[in-house]
């Protein structure tokens, strides 16, 4: 069985400033480079002599966050692989709102979909929910069967819906997972494994 590592990308400037990103790039900021080197030096001294395949999504936030990672891995093919089906959930007009309680005010019923029937959440100008699913399910289906360790970085929305589609989840139950900067997802054998990346980690080398 393939093993999934799941890594969101460390704070970036909108997360921040409580912007609401999608596919709109946004660099980390200092927190998010050492939020970024405490995942690295964790998982450094776990992965050693193995066959690591690192995949990221294209959008900067998430590469940098990738590239710091691999700085501490030593691994066999631990090369990055950007992976265009990791990019965030494409949330056209919404992108750039401060929060969702003023995307509830702006676009009343976008708002209730994203939470009652995301599926059938579909902001103007970016892609449905149904749509969204359907790329990530297509990169599992392909990276699923060959049996190698992989290690995703990518956005909170990707995570949860991964865990959510091989948990055979509903689409409400996949927006109410948790998600976290200083927490990562192992998963292997259809079991989930929560790691929290411990406090006094997070500082920079």
């Amino acid at each position: 069985m393939t093993t999934l590592i799941l890594v969101r990308h460390g704070e970036s400037e909108w997360n921040r400033a409580g912007r609401i990103q999608g596919q709109v790039n946004s660099p980390l900021t200092d927190l998010g480079i050492s939020q970024a080197i405490a995942i690295r030096n964790y998982l450094s001294g776990i992965f050693i002599n193995q066959e690591l395949k690192i995949y990221t999504s294209p959008l900067d936030r998430a590469i940098q966050t990738a590239k710091i990672i691999a700085q501490g891995i030593d691994c066999f093919g631990s090369e990055l692989i950007i992976e265009e089906r990791l990019n965030d959930f494409n949330l056209g007009e919404i992108s750039g709102t401060f929060g969702w309680d003023k995307v509830a005010e702006i676009f009343p019923e976008q708002a209730k979909l994203r939470l009652q029937d995301p599926m059938r959440f579909h902001p103007s100008g970016g892609e449905s929910g149904a749509d969204f699913e359907a790329r990530l399910r297509s990169l599992l289906e392909e990276l699923m069967g060959d049996g190698t360790l992989k290690l995703m970085v990518s956005h909170g929305i990707v995570n949860k819906f991964i865990r959510g589609i091989l948990k055979n989840l509903s689409g409400k139950e996949m927006i109410n997972l948790g998600e976290s900067q200083n927490t990562i997802y192992r998963l292997e054998q259809g079991e989930e494994t929560e790691i929290k990346i411990p406090p006094s980690n997070r500082e920079k080398n």
